[in-house]
């Protein structure tokens, strides 16, 4: 799906400015001024280091990752719990995979999004957490829109409203014969007959060029958590994007 590429470097992007904070004050708290050091030393026992020994740490999500990983039983395992350590590592993989131009589908994009989005939220990232909230709300209602238009377009769905279309057809010229035999061909008649048509031409019309849409019932508001019956939540006063 277009944009799913997008998604990601701006995911790996948020990663690295919102867990640096975290690494800073719980590194600085075991390590003292040697933090540093001790940081890079992540990258000497790694074999996919992008970071020269002797050069300032590029805090990105490939550090802050990787760091959080190697330092966990030393430094965040008393700040985060072992299943933080599991979004860890998972992101680390997808991380990787993406580096290496390795295929993600858009499923697995969903759930970088929401994984990312749990990890800062635990990390007290709530900004960038929030953030890629927003973007995995909008890429789950774009998924729910795509399979939507697929039951939309399938055969059986064309079929029904084509039946449908035929009954109101077919009721409009009966009612119109039942007129026309009961008071005639006068011009009263016409006139109600020419309006039965028309009411039934126009439902025919509707009933095949608008299909079925879902309808939705008690659900809870991926933004605020309150209960709707809705689409839109009027807690939030917004709009799913479209």
């Amino acid at each position: 799906m277009a944009g799913d590429n997008e998604r990601i470097k701006l995911t790996l992007e948020l990663l690295g400015t919102g867990l640096y904070p975290i690494i800073e004050q719980e590194m600085k708290a075991i390590y003292q001024d040697d933090w540093i050091d001790r940081a890079k030393e992540s990258f000497r026992n790694s074999p996919l280091t992008s970071q020269p020994e002797g050069d300032a740490i590029r805090w990105d999500a490939h550090s802050t990752l990787l760091i959080l990983w190697d330092h966990w039983n030393s430094v965040f395992r008393n700040r985060l719990t072992p299943l933080e350590r599991s979004y860890v590592g998972e992101l680390r993989e997808f991380r990787n995979r993406w580096a290496h131009q390795s295929q993600i589908s858009t499923d697995d994009t969903l759930r970088i999004l929401d994984t990312a989005a749990r990890l800062l939220s635990a990390a007290g990232s709530a900004q960038e957490a929030r953030q890629l909230q927003r973007e995995r709300d909008q890429l789950l209602h774009q998924i729910l829109q795509y399979q939507e238009q697929i039951v939309i377009d399938s055969d059986d769905q064309r079929r029904e409203r084509m039946r449908d279309a035929i009954i109101f057809l077919v009721c409009a010229v009966a009612i119109d014969l039942v007129i026309f035999f009961s008071y005639g061909t006068g011009g009263l008649a016409i006139l109600f007959a020419l309006f039965v048509a028309g009411v039934f031409a126009f439902l025919a019309y509707q009933r095949w060029v608008t299909p079925d849409r879902p309808t939705y019932g008690a659900h809870e508001c991926t933004n605020c958590g309150k209960i709707i019956y809705g689409e839109a939540c009027p807690y939030c006063n917004e709009d799913l994007p479209v």
